[in-house]
């Protein structure tokens, strides 16, 4: 008799979660069909598609993401002395219901020229990929982590291998905070904008003003200091936690000082 009123429960426990599920699922993303026939245009403008717990990027964001991929190409060609390239968009969705999610653009040979990808499907392009003319290799990741339309992260690449990764923590694209240098996709140096803690002038730079270097195995070999912001450093750290500045300023300036390259044709 009891194990008959324990199947008897989980039945009509298993039946009501299944009530349940389907009852979620009905409600979940169906819309009003009053406001199908009469849509709110203001609504539209900042209402996601289903499912509803993703949250819609704002019209700003989105605006300053347009045509990325257009504008780096027209850049790339000018600094390489080419002619801009005609590009054709083709765009790809989630699923019907939600917004884009790859836009894939390509030359007018068929090669790849870009892809823009919306990781959470809020409307707005999170990753940008860029490619060189075959449309094989790629040279320029950027990267929006803020969900603000504004590139907090950029990676250029130099014949398929990590060569430049820059960071941005204040929302400007015209500075970078972090900058990593490579070479063969080997560490070579992090330069950062730091505040100057011992400095009883400018407390934070125009420009980098701390230095970490590395060999060419990627081990850190000196950190150096620039706490008065005139450009050069201050102080030169060792591995072995000696002050390093017996060697020649000049000699350090060409290893320690910052030089930004800006990507060329591979």
């Amino acid at each position: 008799m009891r194990e008959t009123t324990v199947k008897t429960h989980l039945f009509h426990s298993g039946l009501l979660l299944v009530l349940i599920f389907a009852l979620s699922g009905s409600l979940g993303c169906k819309k009003d069909k009053k406001k199908s026939t009469t849509p709110d245009k203001a609504a539209a403008k900042t209402e996601c598609n289903c499912p509803q717990i993703r949250v819609c990027a704002k019209e700003e964001a989105i605006e300053r993401v347009k045509n990325r991929c257009e504008k780096w190409q027209k850049e790339f060609a000018k600094a390489s002395n080419a002619a801009a390239p005609t590009l054709k968009r083709d765009e790809m969705f989630l699923t019907p219901v939600n917004p884009i999610g790859i836009i894939r653009t390509t030359r007018e040979d068929g090669t790849l020229a870009c892809r823009e990808v919306d990781m959470n499907g809020d409307g707005l392009v999170d990753i940008h990929y860029f490619y060189d003319a075959s449309g094989a290799n790629i040279l320029e990741i950027q990267q929006d982590t803020g969900r603000d339309g504004i590139i907090d992260v950029v990676r250029t690449y130099r014949s398929g291998m990590l060569f430049v990764e820059k960071y941005n923590n204040d929302a400007d694209e015209t500075t970078w905070e972090v900058v990593k240098t490579y070479s063969n996709g080997v560490i070579t140096q992090i330069a950062s904008r730091v505040i100057n803690s011992q400095s009883t002038g400018q407390k934070v730079c125009p420009g980098h003003n701390y230095f970490e270097n590395f060999d060419e195995k990627g081990l850190l070999v000196t950190i150096s200091y620039d706490t008065d912001c005139d450009g050069r450093v201050d102080f030169v750290i060792n591995k072995e936690g000696k002050n390093a500045m017996n060697l020649q300023l000049k000699e350090q300036d060409t290893v320690i000082k910052l030089k930004e390259t800006k990507p060329t044709t591979p």
